[in-house]
């Protein structure tokens, strides 16, 4: 994680403009996504660490209010590990779907020994002896009781109704593409039972260095396939009262926590386009949040 920090340190010496430019070309070189994965290009997340990946998990799991042993849960956007399988069966998960709109995760099974010796010691009558036999990765998700599954919103719409008790993501709902966005709430609302939490950590800033860089550019460039979506800097714009809205429409009661207010709101819209450079300074205010979506219970008539 070290050395990823420093190469973390090292882009930020890059103008927003230069690491667009960088990813438009690199992105149409034919190399395969691994390889950029492993020297720190186009990474999809931090969970192959395993402090971090527990973390994570663990603060959704109890965002959820700590379903009892025996639940199933769905993470969108596992990233680079599907750590959460094997932190999901620790924490007593029957079965779990890791859902992604690509082959992302690592197939390198040696990443994951660091985990299931400290989840291991953790929790000692998990029963989690038998995965650290797993011959692949595959095997070890199988052993699990998880499927990890590969195509986004397609994918979503091959769970069952009211399959689980909970459905999370970190860092991930800023990345969907802004014309899923709302058909993924509808599925999440399906996918989760009644009464079930969903807890989502969402980052609304850019991600060309934290500002207001992405909101310079038209609708129709900034949403094109080949340029922001192909070319791993692509974020849906959407502000946190916008997806407040979004998830309400879906039928979620919505609750706003662990909100991180922004600095300051952008004084100069000069740059904007214009279809943001009339929001009112409200749509601007907050940096991060937990937002914590309820499938309301069915109610007898």
């Amino acid at each position: 994680m070290e050395n990823l920090s420093k190469l973390e340190a090292f882009k930020a010496l890059f103008p927003w403009w230069f690491k667009i430019a960088t990813k438009v070309i690199l992105a149409r070189l034919p190399v395969g996504g691994r390889i950029w994965q492993m020297i720190g290009l186009f990474r999809p997340g931090g969970m192959l660490d395993s402090d971090y990946a527990i973390g994570v998990f663990d603060r959704c799991y109890e965002a959820a209010g700590n379903p009892p042993p025996g639940f199933t849960f769905l993470e969108l956007g596992p990233g680079d590990t599907l750590s959460s399988a094997v932190i999901g069966r620790a924490r007593g998960a029957k079965f779990g779907w890791l859902v992604d709109a690509g082959s992302y995760a690592s197939q390198n099974l040696s990443i994951y020994s660091e985990l299931l010796v400290r989840l291991s010691e953790e929790t000692p009558d998990a029963g989690l002896g038998q995965l650290r036999k797993a011959p692949n990765v595959q095997t070890l998700i199988n052993l699990c009781d998880t499927a990890y599954l590969e195509d986004g919103l397609e994918s979503l719409k091959k769970i069952p109704d009211d399959a689980c008790d909970f459905i999370f993501s970190n860092a991930v709902l800023e990345h969907v593409p802004k014309e899923q966005f709302f058909p993924i709430m509808v599925e999440f609302f399906r996918i989760l039972k009644p009464g079930g939490i969903s807890p989502h950590m969402i980052d609304f800033r850019d991600h060309l260095g934290g500002d207001y860089n992405n909101l310079r550019f038209a609708e129709k460039l900034w949403e094109a396939p080949w340029f922001s979506q192909r070319s791993g800097f692509y974020t849906n714009r959407l502000q946190c009262s916008e997806v407040e809205a979004i998830m309400k429409d879906a039928g979620f009661n919505v609750t706003l926590s662990s909100v991180l207010p922004r600095d300051c709101t952008p004084s100069d819209r000069s740059t904007f386009n214009a279809l943001f450079s009339n929001l009112d300074d409200g749509v601007f205010t907050v940096k991060e949040a937990m937002v914590i979506l309820e499938k309301p219970r069915i109610t007898a008539k």
